[in-house]
């Protein structure tokens, strides 16, 4: 890696953390972020939901036990779990691609793309467990491409940061599954020594990783909760693009071309595996993979009707397929196809700059939620008293409106899913709760985002709030 790339990954880093880290302290709390909080607080039903990411709600947990439960803190694991993925990030281009055109563009498009980025400030286990993968498959490459008989610290690691994936996100089972039949493997090749008790070691970590996991599929599934997803797995692929340039999804409905260039693409990097015959280089590995991945996503639809994943679900995948594209193509030595790579990495970022600004003080996701926090900051001015006062809102904004009552000490009552009540003094409301703009007819409007997030602040004229 040169002087230059060098300079570029770490002022990278320092413009990419300092935009997590404000944003983490300056985005209003989304709507899943405060049914963790809720977990946190205690609530045992929501322990039984998709939206408890085991790992990040324990590590979350832990830190606002020690400094509060202000956004920053829920969301530092993530913030905190950046560190990881960029370190190895940083490893994986310096140990495993020669090409400073292949360097910078994996940087580009993992560090320029906002939506990624978006969950490494948020309390989701999606940015703890992107950086996990990350260490993972480093780890992973240097088991096969290293071939150190007497070195198994490197099976370890790729062992525990797929777990780590595992227990923050439980999409990432596939991933696991391969990563371990993969080092087990490599175990049996090579012969280390000691390895009756290395191979015990990682198949008892395994065996208990995959045991946990397995029930709570199966009582996630049994409780109605592994809705989202998709029936096609072209789908799948069109949100990984989407995810990587997210004006294609409002633009460009029909993005099939980019979806069969990846499929070629693919299969030109299948063919030069084969031709060269490498088995054990991280080009390979990281080739079988994702076709592995693939393969199990497709007889898992077939066998059990599983969904496909897509959206956020689909995040994991995104620096796998990036990783398999530049591995094969970092052997390229015709200048013209390194100009070609240099350049889409750069239109790529150029085209998200706007992104990043137009996000820079909401979620991608959750777009409105900082909005319900602007109406509850209203609220607080409004009341001078401390007094209990009454509030209602539609049920979609509940656990937020419960978050910032608590945590910020706004003197209104608890609300609960029942909608608006009419005589409460303060509503918020959403656009789509005809019951709820009925009931709020004739109150003093105090917010009115409708044309952002749909929401509606109000304050009943018959009984204001001094």
């Amino acid at each position: 890696m040169t002087k230059n790339v060098h300079i570029t990954y770490y002022l990278t880093f320092l413009l990419v953390f300092s935009y997590l880290v404000f944003r983490g302290f300056s985005l209003g709390i989304t709507h899943d972020e405060a049914l963790t909080y809720k977990i946190i607080q205690g609530d045992n039903m929501l322990k039984s939901t998709a939206n408890h990411h085991w790992l990040n709600t324990h590590l979350s947990a832990f830190l606002t036990h020690l400094f509060g439960a202000k956004e920053w803190v829920l969301r530092l694991p993530n913030m905190l779990s950046f560190l990881v993925f960029w370190f190895y990030l940083h490893q994986i281009a310096k140990t495993f691609l020669s090409a400073s055109f292949t360097q910078i563009t994996l940087l580009f498009l993992l560090c320029g793309n906002p939506f990624l980025l978006d969950f490494f400030s948020l309390c989701r286990g999606y940015g703890i467990s992107l950086a996990c993968i990350t260490a993972s498959l480093f780890y992973l490459f240097k088991v096969f491409e290293t071939r150190q008989k007497n070195n198994c610290i490197h099976h370890i690691l790729a062992t525990v940061f797929s777990i780590l994936a595992l227990s923050a996100n439980l999409n990432t089972l596939n991933y696991f599954l391969v990563a371990q039949a993969l080092v087990l493997l490599n175990l049996l090749l090579t012969r280390p020594k000691n390895r009756i008790a290395w191979l015990g070691i990682i198949a008892a970590l395994s065996a208990v990783t995959l045991l946990f996991s397995l029930n709570q599929l199966f009582f996630l599934k049994e409780k109605g909760e592994l809705y989202y997803g998709s029936g096609r797995l072209s789908l799948t692929i069109d949100n990984i693009f989407y995810s990587g340039v997210h004006l294609l999804e409002t633009k460009f409905k029909d993005i099939a071309f980019l979806r069969y260039l990846l499929y070629a693409s693919l299969l030109a990097a299948i063919i030069a595996a084969f031709r060269k015959r490498q088995l054990f280089n991280a080009g390979t590995i990281s080739l079988i993979v994702l076709t592995s991945i693939v393969l199990a996503l497709f007889l898992e639809h077939a066998l059990f009707d599983a969904l496909y994943p897509i959206g956020r679900s689909t995040l994991y995948l995104y620096p796998l397929i990036l990783l398999v594209l530049l591995l094969q193509a970092d052997r390229i030595r015709i200048k013209i196809a390194h100009t070609a790579v240099l350049t889409i990495s750069w239109l790529f970022l150029l085209n998200n700059l706007f992104d990043f600004y137009e996000f820079s003080d909401k979620s991608i996701t959750w777009k409105g939620d900082q909005h319900v926090k602007t109406g509850m900051l209203r609220i607080k001015a409004e009341i001078r008293n401390q007094v209990a006062h009454t509030l209602s809102c539609s049920w979609v904004y509940e656990p937020i409106v419960n978050y910032y009552r608590k945590e910020y000490q706004i003197p209104v009552n608890e609300v609960f899913r029942d909608g608006i009540n009419e005589t409460s003094e303060y509503k918020l409301i959403d656009l789509g709760d005809i019951e709820g703009l009925k009931k709020a007819k004739g109150d003093r409007i105090l917010l009115d985002h409708f044309r952002e997030c749909n929401l509606r602040v109000s304050q009943k004229l018959s009984n204001e709030a001094n």
